[in-house]
């Protein structure tokens, strides 16, 4: 693991780096503290394995910010851990480029799990920071028509909101990635969704896991 924490308080930072030190002992860990650093520490290190940054740091203009770290390093799972525990701020992160969100009152247990995630090509929402958003990204006719979905259809939704890979997903069905890539567009169509984000809050939103996609 090659990571990036990019915080401007040093006791979180040395909490989250003593997480990923006992995930990956011999982790190459590196720090910043406003956002100045980050980009020159992403534009020296394009071979990072994940960055956790905070929101909101000095220099750094949240959304704004996301998006000039996702242009630097548009292939790297950026995974922000916020105070904020505001749905509209979670959607927002989302749609600037972040792979995951996280509230820094979550548990370390947690945080692992959300790293874990984003690394392997995920994307980390808790259920609990999208409750009681009813505008933008969660679309009331596309939760309507979740429901709606054939089972296969709802097995690949479950799938999805696991953060597993296409070809994954084909594995785990036994069928081919084409036919999976099939079933995703007909899923977009039915939600009205555009993404991949999308589907995974709808999935999240709805309660569809793999025990009641059948």
């Amino acid at each position: 693991m090659k990571a990036l924490i990019a915080d401007d308080h040093v006791i979180f930072r040395y909490g989250v780096r003593s997480i990923l030190e006992c995930i990956e002992k011999s982790a190459e860990l590196f720090e910043a503290s406003d956002f100045d650093q980050v980009l020159r520490l992403a534009e020296r290190h394009p071979d990072l394995t994940v960055v956790i940054v905070d929101l909101r740091m000095p220099a750094m203009n949240a959304f704004a910010g996301l998006r000039a770290l996702r242009e630097t390093l548009p292939a790297i799972p950026i995974l922000v851990l916020s105070a904020s525990e505001d749905a509209d701020d979670v959607f927002q992160a989302l749609e600037a480029g972040a792979s995951g969100y996280l509230a820094k009152s979550a548990p370390a247990d947690t945080l692992v799990e959300a790293l874990r995630l984003v690394i392997v090509g995920g994307i980390y929402v808790p259920r609990a920071l999208l409750k009681g958003r009813e505008t933008g990204l969660r679309q009331p006719a596309a939760i309507a028509e979740a429901p709606l979905l054939t089972p296969r259809q709802r097995e690949v939704l479950a799938l999805i909101s696991t953060g597993q890979s296409n070809k994954e997903i084909a594995h785990r069905l036994g069928t081919s990635e084409g036919t999976i890539k099939a079933h995703i567009s007909a899923i977009m169509r039915r939600l009205r969704v555009r993404n991949r984000v999308q589907l995974l809050l709808i999935a999240q939103q709805c309660g569809i896991t793999m025990r009641q996609a059948g």
